[in-house]
């Protein structure tokens, strides 16, 4: 097994030697190189996941060691129940993006740089979800970060490309200090970087209230740069330039996905430190609500979709500061499937009518492309909440969750509680609608004349990723098809089931109500809803951030 282990971490950077090693040769060994290399990362991420699902026993091993800051720092690599799924989510999503990528960019010159890039990319979160030692996640952790500026930046010759590649990593580096100040904190503190030794500390030593907050707070810091939470959420759709199948790599499984991974990584420090959960949840509030709000006005379908993915990223930021663990991890999970779904039916989508991607080009394409239409219908359901798919009962734990530490006070001021609550349910209403409109607008009304479906190697991981997104959400209302997933994640006992009849009710009532409107309002108005934001309109956010940094 730590062969296996070694094997997981290493096939990604030998795939993106490879495949750059080799790219000027032979396009069609580039494609057969990058295609097989994830495939093989997939297989044996699998095998080294499943065994540590349920009660497995979380296995660790040290490969490589080296002494600096006068502290042992390893190569060492630490598999549990989370790390196994986060891996196994990593690996599908990087491996399904290879062979989108076949038929997206089969004419595109930069391919093999392209490729080897996914792959480097894949294998930094891969070191990033393996890691037990805090340098060592720290280097997966800024690999990502020089992946996506150049992954964003690949058409250079693109002015809104190189701004949006140039915004994001300077903007992620920024946060990023706080990543490294905490790690030379927590490495003085407990006299070692091992990731597993140091929370095993922290569970089994009676620390005091808030003796953890200042390494706590600068890891707050880290994630909400790194997950594009206010005041840094504005990278994240300005990275839109860049090819749609990243989009759907970065959004769906590393990146952003590795800020809400870190704080369920480090959970139990967090519980040590109330006031950095306080924190996490009120910027987790104001960025779900405001990102919904953005995402209802947006008529760029891919922009729309990256707004989506800020907000339910504080959804899930929300349920971790309200000590919603389990929820929030299976929301994640859950995130990522549809996701990734969507954002490669949009890039399936734009490949059909020649690139354009403002909704007001689409319209009418239900009938021309039918397996994107299904498929998308479903991505865009388990957004919205509706039961029973996959992001369903996922956030009804998290609401309920929420509803729980509202009333008992356990980790949050209760006035953020209640705040965090009311706009998680203003924010459900908001992405019903958003939702609902960019599917009509897309796929109903009259549009183009001329639009094709994709190729095969574009439809078929649409397919693999609708199972996911349609069946994830029964899976978890029958526990036994996973084996109490309760008890999968959670690294303490999470009182009650995953599924609450009331917060149930309540979240279908606001799926309903909200979808009523916007019907309604298209009935009556047509593709017209309402107004939306003008095309290339700069948020005001960004004007005051020129205005003071440059």
């Amino acid at each position: 097994m730590s062969g296996l282990a070694l094997a997981v971490l290493l096939v990604p950077f030998v795939t993106a030697l490879t495949t750059l090693a080799v790219g000027h040769r032979s396009d069609r060994a580039v494609k057969g190189i990058a295609v097989g290399g994830s495939g093989l990362g997939l297989l044996l991420g699998w095998a080294l996941a499943l065994p540590h699902l349920g009660d497995a026993a979380p296995l660790g091993w040290s490969y490589a060691d080296t002494t600096a800051i006068g502290q042992r720092i390893e190569l060492a690599v630490y598999v549990d129940p989370l790390a196994a799924v986060m891996l196994a989510l990593a690996t599908t999503v990087a491996f399904l993006v290879q062979v989108y990528s076949l038929g997206y960019l089969a004419d595109d010159p930069r391919y093999p740089s392209y490729t080897s890039l996914v792959s480097l990319f894949t294998g930094a979160m891969v070191g990033v979800v393996l890691a037990d030692d805090l340098w060592m996640l720290l280097v997966g952790w800024e690999l990502m970060g020089a992946c996506s500026y150049f992954l964003i930046a690949h058409h250079w010759e693109l002015p809104e490309a190189r701004a949006g590649a140039v915004k994001a990593f300077l903007m992620t580096r920024t946060a990023d200090l706080g990543l490294l100040f905490a790690i030379l904190l927590l490495g003085d503190r407990f006299g070692t970087y091992r990731i597993s030794t140091i929370l095993r500390t922290v569970s089994e030593v009676a620390l005091t209230r808030d003796q953890m907050w200042l390494p706590a707070m600068l890891l707050v810091v880290a994630v909400l740069g790194k997950s594009a939470q206010v005041p840094f959420h504005t990278w994240l759709p300005d990275a839109m330039p860049g090819p749609t199948p990243i989009s759907a790599l970065i959004h769906a499984a590393t990146m952003v996905a590795a800020g809400v991974y870190l704080v369920a990584r480090m959970y139990p420090l967090f519980l040590t430190a109330p006031s950095a959960l306080t924190l996490l949840g009120f910027v987790a509030a104001v960025t779900m609500l405001v990102s919904a709000l953005y995402a209802s006005v947006s008529n760029d379908l891919k922009r729309v979709l990256a707004w989506s993915t800020v907000s339910q990223l504080a959804y899930m930021f929300g349920g971790l500061a309200a000590g919603a663990w389990t929820a929030a991890v299976l929301h994640l999970l859950a995130h990522g499937a549809f996701k990734a779904l969507l954002f490669l039916g949009a890039g399936s989508v734009v490949h059909a009518i020649g690139g354009a991607t403002s909704m007001e080009a689409m319209g009418g394409l239900r009938d021309k492309v039918r397996t994107t239409f299904v498929t998308m219908t479903l991505g865009f359901g388990a957004l919205a909440g509706v039961a029973p798919l996959a992001g369903f009962f996922s956030k009804d734990a998290i609401v309920h969750g929420v509803l729980d530490e509202a009333r008992d006070g356990r980790l949050l001021w209760p006035s953020v509680a209640w705040l965090l609550l009311v706009s998680m349910v203003l924010t459900a209403a908001l992405t019903v609608a958003y939702s609902l409109r960019a599917w009509l607008l897309v796929f109903f009304g009259t549009g183009p004349a001329s639009a094709h479906e994709p190729p095969a190697t574009m439809r078929v991981p649409l397919i693999v990723l609708a199972v996911p997104t349609a069946l994830g959400g029964v899976a978890l209302f029958f526990p036994s098809m996973l084996g109490n997933p309760g008890g999968l994640f959670a690294p303490r006992s999470e009182a009650g089931d995953l599924f609450h009849w009331s917060t149930a009710v309540l979240m279908t009532l606001v799926v309903v109500a909200s979808g009523a409107v916007v019907l309604l309002r298209w009935r009556s108005r047509g593709r017209d809803l309402w107004r939306a934001a003008p095309p290339g309109r700069r948020l005001p956010v960004d004007r005051l951030y020129d205005a003071a940094l440059v």
